[in-house]
């Protein structure tokens, strides 16, 4: 449940009740931050506070403090070294972190309000900072208890924050708020068991997180009109299932935007639970499989944002959703099958499943929507961790060109640091694909011995193959496998606005 928040500016500090303020780890730039941010008799008492060490500015490092009139507690965090300040997106990432642990802290404590004092002086424009308040308490309070008799904690109902500029912190705080509500439910539908969220319990999902957004519009197909779509790589990934098989498209084509093409299309793998089917996952790998569909969720989450955000751009979101489970018409290793292309695939392994789904949905997508740019998000391969580890997402790019490819993989490397989603662009070059090289049919679905590596590199290749760049100009593959589910306490610690269960 997200908690319900509502965000407030105010023009002076309450004499009672909850405060947040900053500090960094130098004497001279927190006495300028104090004395800009708190009334002269509150600074010198904080400042005597930090020259006896209570409060040391290290980040992370914080204390309550009493105020010297009143009866107001202020929490006191640190953002480290002054230096930060010229690393803007680490900066604000830091400053995003901060305030989500400041939520965590006081919700702990059932404290129901809570006041953020003017921060201007940090050097951040107004709605920006205002933007990373609601980006930061929201997604830091998030807890998954849809399940749970009782939460465990309470709301925190109120933030009210000091600000020199209210009409840019409120556009801040709304653009804040409509990016985190939007994330906070795209981790809903990822956090579902597949007990509740199998294929038409997404579209209905679906249905339900845009039925109050404008101009969007739902198309779905269901085993029928996949048949007729020629969609045999789907298909036969859903066949050991009884859930029939899905694939959701959401069109959003604003009055306002800027061209009348499709500027954007997102394909998202939507396996809502995968057993690995006949090369069956191991028990402790196959706990969290209901959550193979991070990327189809992330797809959704992404667009019902872009229309409560009313950009003005056309975006097309293409889902497509199965269960890849085991029975006797299951697809089997050694199988040849036939895509929407016409590409033939030899099944070296049924746990390389994903790649098969998003390959005859983005190949629909370029053939029926022409976008100008590609990107599909997928939990696809276990070898992005090995490679990266649990806290920067893997990516492939490819563009018409050299030139277009380098400023598209720069632009969204530069994006996703400033959204506080790092990314790391991994080498594309057609010389991997003799490891999907196959005797029998075009292509396997993954390196058969499994002794050449770059795992995460061949299956973007293989998805790559459905792409056509005749009709689209940038395509881009985000692999999420090591950083959909955010289990392990060492990733809180390094990111406190991401999920800890």
């Amino acid at each position: 449940m997200t908690p319900q928040i509502k965000l407030e500016t105010t023009p002076g500090l309450p004499a009672s009740g909850y405060r947040l303020v900053l500090c960094f780890e130098d004497e001279a730039s927190t006495a300028a931050l104090m004395n800009a941010t708190l009334p002269a008799e509150d600074a010198k008492v904080f400042m005597a506070h930090f020259r006896s060490g209570y409060l040391s500015g290290a980040y992370k490092d914080h204390n309550l403090v009493p105020a010297a009139n009143g009866d107001a507690w202020t929490l006191v965090l640190g953002l480290g070294k002054k230096s930060m300040t010229e690393r803007p997106y680490r900066f604000e990432d830091r400053l995003r972190s901060i305030f989500a642990m400041a939520g965590r802290y006081f919700r702990k404590r059932g404290v129901k309000e809570m006041t953020i004092v003017n921060l201007s002086v940090l050097g951040v424009s107004t709605s920006r900072l205002g933007q990373l308040i609601s980006e930061g308490v929201l997604l830091g309070c998030y807890r998954f208890d849809k399940y749970r008799s009782k939460p465990g904690y309470a709301d925190l109902d109120l933030i009210r924050v000091v600000t020199e500029n209210d009409e840019e912190m409120r556009k801040g705080l709304e653009v804040g708020e409509k990016i985190a509500r939007g994330t906070c439910r795209a981790r809903d539908v990822i956090n579902t068991p597949s007990s509740d969220m199998r294929p038409k319990d997404f579209v209905a999902e679906a249905q339900r997180m845009l039925s109050d957004c404008e101009h969007v519009k739902l198309r779905v197909f269901g085993r029928a009109e996949m048949e007729a779509e020629r969609m045999g790589l789907h298909l036969a990934v859903a066949r050991g299932s009884h859930a029939e098989p899905q694939v959701l498209f959401v069109e959003y084509q604003p009055p306002h935007a800027k061209t009348e093409c499709w500027d954007l299309a997102l394909v998202g793998k939507g396996v809502t639970f995968d057993s690995g089917g006949y090369d069956l996952k191991g028990s402790a790998g196959m706990r969290r499989m209901y959550r193979d569909m991070a990327g189809a969720g992330a797809v959704l989450g992404a667009i019902q944002t872009i229309a409560r955000l009313g950009l003005p751009i056309n975006v097309v979101g293409a889902m497509p959703l199965a269960e890849n489970m085991v029975n006797g018409e299951a697809f089997r290793p050694g199988d040849i099958l036939t895509s929407r292309k016409g590409t033939t695939v030899e099944i070296a392994n049924t746990d390389a499943e994903g790649r098969l789904v998003l390959g005859d949905t983005i190949h629909y997508v370029c053939e029926h929507y022409e976008p100008d740019t590609l990107m599909n998000i997928a939990t696809l391969t276990g070898a992005v961790r090995t490679a990266l580890g649990l806290f920067v997402t893997g990516m492939i790019t490819d563009a018409t060109n050299d030139e277009i490819d380098a400023e598209f993989a720069d632009e969204v490397t530069r994006l996703g640091h400033k959204s506080g989603e790092w990314v790391w662009r991994l080498p594309v070059d057609d010389a991997y694909l003799v490891q999907l090289s196959s005797k029998v049919a075009d292509i396997t679905n993954c390196n058969v011995d499994g002794k050449s590596g770059a795992g995460t590199i061949t299956a973007a290749l293989f998805v790559k193959q459905f792409v056509d760049f005749s009709k689209v100009r940038r395509w881009a593959h985000f692999d999420i496998a090591a950083t959909a589910f955010m289990e392990r306490s060492l990733i809180y610690n390094r990111v406190t606005y991401w999920p800890k269960e």
